[in-house]
C-alpha cells in the first residue's frame, strides 16, 4: 500500500513534457558503451569472470520461472561462498584497472546493479523462515545482474550475448516485478520499494536493451536506498505516448536536502556528470550516458534542459527520473 507522500501523481506527470524527441533511427544495442574483457587489467578480468561464474552457479539453484522450494542448496552455496568474503572480493574490482571513464563506468555497474538486492536476500537465509518469495527475488536479482554484466561486456558470455542481441520484446511489467522485489539493508532497517505502475507496455526490443534499462534503474534505486532516511523508497513507472518515465524518490536528511537543493539550483546538469570528466559520481553519469544513447542526444545539458533525465527536491524527498523510448514494434 502506498505510503503518505506529498509527491502527487500530478507532480510526477509535470516533471517533463508528455512527448520527447527521439533522434535515433534504431533501437539501442549497447554497441557504444560495452567493453571487451581485454580492456581490463588481469586481476579485474579474473574477478569479473569469477563473479559471472558465481552467479551462474546461483542461477543453477534459483533459476527458472518457478522459485526455489528447498533452501538446502542455498545453504550449501553460502557455505562455499560466505557473503562477507564474497562482498570483500567484489569490492576489490577496479583497483587494478585504469580509471578511463568507460571502464570505470562498466566496473561501477558490475559491482552494483542488483547485487544490492542479491546480498540483502542471501543474508536473510537462515535468519527468517524460507518462503517462495525469497527464492523468486533471488532468481530475479541473479538473472538481472547476469544480463547486465553481458550488457556491459561484449565477450563475457558470447553464446548468451548472441541471444541477448536477438529481437525479443520486454514488457514494463518485467521491470515492475524487479522493482517490487528490490530489498536492501540500510543500517538496521530493511528498505523496500513501493511501486506505482498502472499499465503495461513494451519498453525494450532485446535483452541487451533491457539490460541497459536495468542499469539505469538499478543506479537510481541503489542511490536512493543508500541515502534514504526512511525504510521505503517510492517509484513510479508511467507510460506516455512514446516514452516510459521512471521516477524514484527517497527521503533525505535536512543537511543533504539543503546541499542538493543548492546544487540543483546552481546547475542541475552537474548531478548527471559530463561525458569528458573522470571524477566520482559515476552512478548518475551512467544514467545520463545510457539515456542519451537511447535517444541519440549528444550532451548532458540537453538531457537535463529537455527533462529526459532530472532531479529535484520536493519537501523532504530527493526525486530523480529518467525516460526510455517505448517500442512501437508490432
Amino acid at each position: 500500500m502506498r505510503t503518505e507522500t506529498k509527491i502527487t501523481r500530478e507532480l510526477i506527470e509535470d516533471l517533463a513534457p508528455a512527448t520527447l524527441d527521439n533522434y535515433r533511427s534504431s533501437r539501442y544495442r549497447a554497441d557504444d558503451q560495452a567493453i571487451a574483457l581485454g580492456m581490463l587489467a588481469t586481476p579485474d578480468r579474473a574477478l569479473v569472470l569469477w563473479m559471472y561464474e558465481l552467479l551462474r552457479e546461483l542461477d543453477g539453484i534459483v533459476g527458472g520461472e518457478h522459485p526455489a522450494m528447498d533452501p538446502a542448496p542455498l545453504f550449501a552455496f553460502l557455505q562455499r561462498h560466505p557473503i562477507s568474503e564474497t562482498v570483500h572480493r567484489i569490492r576489490e574490482l577496479g583497483m587494478a584497472s585504469t580509471i578511463e571513464p568507460r571502464i570505470a563506468e562498466a566496473l561501477h555497474d558490475i559491482r552494483g546493479g542488483s547485487l544490492t538486492v542479491l546480498f540483502a536476500q542471501l543474508s536473510r537465509i537462515g535468519r527468517v523462515p524460507f518462503k517462495n518469495e525469497l527464492g523468486r527475488s533471488l532468481f530475479i536479482a541473479t538473472r538481472d545482474h547476469m544480463k547486465m554484466m553481458r550488457n556491459v561486456t561484449t565477450d563475457l558470455d558470447p553464446v548468451a550475448r548472441v541471444r541477448d542481441l536477438a529481437f525479443r520484446r520486454h514488457s514494463l511489467d518485467e521491470l515492475a516485478v524487479a522493482f517490487r522485489s528490490f530489498t536492501a539493508q540500510h543500517g538496521e532497517d530493511q528498505v523496500v520499494v513501493d511501486v506505482d505502475c498502472p499499465e503495461d507496455a513494451i519498453i525494450a526490443e532485446s535483452c541487451v536493451e533491457f539490460g541497459a534499462v536495468d542499469r539505469v534503474a538499478y543506479n537510481l534505486l541503489n542511490n536512493a536506498v543508500r541515502h534514504t532516511t526512511r525504510p521505503v523508497v517510492e517509484a513510479w513507472l508511467l507510460c506516455f505516448a512514446k516514452d516510459l518515465r521512471v521516477v524514484v524518490a527517497n527521503a533525505v536528511a535536512p543537511e543533504h536536502r539543503d546541499f542538493l537543493a543548492e546544487r540543483l539550483a546552481t546547475d542541475d546538469s552537474s548531478l548527471f556528470g559530463d561525458f569528458t570528466t573522470t571524477g566520482s559520481g559515476y552512478g548518475l553519469r551512467i544514467v545520463s550516458e545510457l539515456v542519451a544513447h537511447a535517444y541519440g542526444i549528444p550532451s548532458v545539458r540537453k538531457l537535463t534542459d529537455d527533462c529526459y533525465v532530472g532531479a529535484r527536491i520536493v519537501d523532504d524527498s530527493f526525486v530523480a527520473w529518467f525516460h526510455w523510448p517505448l517500442s512501437d514494434a508490432p
